[in-house]
């Protein structure tokens, strides 16, 4: 299941359907009751995400929102945000949350409501998000509690001690929560925090292969970037290109190209996205589309389309893709993208002109398809 609510892409899991009737059922309640369960389970954990998503939309970022068993995350490119903004995207998820408890007490002791089933929804809502709230504070990854931890050790002993204490701290809080929670018998919570105690090693035993000098070459070289240094920033993002480790050698290729597209060295840009496995490429996959369209690689563009859209969800990513369509003889998807692109008020007219005239989309302009299409996309200039 999948929509778009405030410009942000949710995906839905049918695992997290799963886990949330599980959840309800042990709760033993009336069918009515397991069902505003669901309700009160499903609307908090997405407003939480919202929190994180739209603080990250704020700064810039495309994020999008996952929920899957055990819960969700906001996903989106954090590269090149500080670590103030960073703290900020993960404090707004629990922020939220404590601002539906207080929206729920509030409409609990004033009484807005007289009907009982709304009653115990907000009763609920206030309950379990408490509880929550409480919960995922604990500094343990991948819990809100162990980022923010995680940023305030890296702000006070640098990024390799401060990472490498924050997930120790996690590895002990993972066995000391599982452990209460199976002493107490609330079996339920004992496996949650024990899958999370997996993450958390998990990441531990990752930064000890990567050792430091991966990881500190990469936030110098996206920091020399930042402040415009782009030969050291260069110098520094060929070093990673050789590095073993698949995350941050996929990493600097696609903010080495970046560069390079900057200088207008758009083919050297093109042929280093080439070398990686474009499934591995994140915010660099749009690049490289962009590139593979000046190319005439159509094909490449037609494999990514509807994810890099998800991406970068903008006119411009929509008219590639409808281009891209155009010269590989596909009218209906040409100009469905272009109504894509229509939807768009911020497109400037001259650009929507050109684009009705661009001999571009004359190999499909005649089809009846293509023709339906180009009524509805006219319609749509504001």
């Amino acid at each position: 299941m999948s929509f778009v609510f405030l410009r942000i892409p949710v995906h839905i899991h049918p695992s997290f359907w799963l886990f949330l009737m599980l959840f309800a059922f042990d709760s033993g309640t009336s069918p009515a009751k397991m069902l505003l369960l669901i309700g009160v389970l499903s609307f908090s954990l997405l407003f939480h995400e919202y929190g994180h998503a739209l603080t990250a939309l704020f700064f810039g970022r495309n994020p999008e929102i996952n929920l899957v068993a055990f819960g969700g995350n906001a996903t989106y490119n954090g590269i090149g945000l500080s670590d103030k903004q960073q703290f900020l995207i993960t404090l707004n998820g629990p922020l939220f949350t404590a601002f539906l408890v207080f929206l729920s007490y509030v409409c609990l002791q004033f009484h807005f409501f007289h009907n009982y089933f709304a009653n115990y929804f907000l009763f609920q809502t206030m309950r379990l998000n408490i509880f929550w709230g409480l919960a995922n504070i604990i500094p343990l990854y991948p819990l809100d509690g162990g980022h923010l931890l995680r940023y305030f050790l890296k702000a006070r002993f640098g990024d390799e001690k401060g990472l490498r204490i924050s997930l120790t701290i996690g590895n002990v809080c993972a066995v000391l929560a599982s452990t209460y929670f199976f002493c107490t018998q609330c079996y339920y919570f004992g496996f949650i925090f024990l899958y999370y105690g997996f993450q958390n090693l998990q990441a531990y035993n990752h930064q000890k292969q990567v050792g430091p000098n991966n990881f500190s070459l990469f936030h110098d070289g996206v920091a020399a970037a930042n402040n415009n240094d782009m030969e050291n920033a260069k110098s520094i993002f060929k070093k990673l290109l050789k590095s073993k480790d698949s995350y941050y050698r996929t990493s600097a290729t696609e903010e080495m190209a970046h560069l390079l597209y900057k200088e207008g060295k758009n083919k050297e840009a093109y042929r280093l996205l080439r070398k990686e496995d474009p499934e591995t490429l994140k915010k660099g996959k749009c690049l490289l589309c962009q590139l593979a369209y000046e190319e005439k690689d159509y094909a490449l563009i037609e494999r990514f389309s509807r994810e890099i859209y998800e991406i970068d969800s903008t006119f411009e990513m929509a008219l590639l893709n409808s281009k891209a369509f155009a010269c590989l003889h596909q009218p209906e998807l040409a100009a469905g993208w272009l109504c894509t692109a229509a939807r768009f008020n911020e497109a400037p007219i001259q650009t929507i002109d050109d684009v009705l005239y661009d001999p571009t989309f004359d190999t499909v302009r005649n089809s009846n398809a293509f023709k339906h299409y180009i009524q509805q996309f006219s319609a749509g200039i504001p």
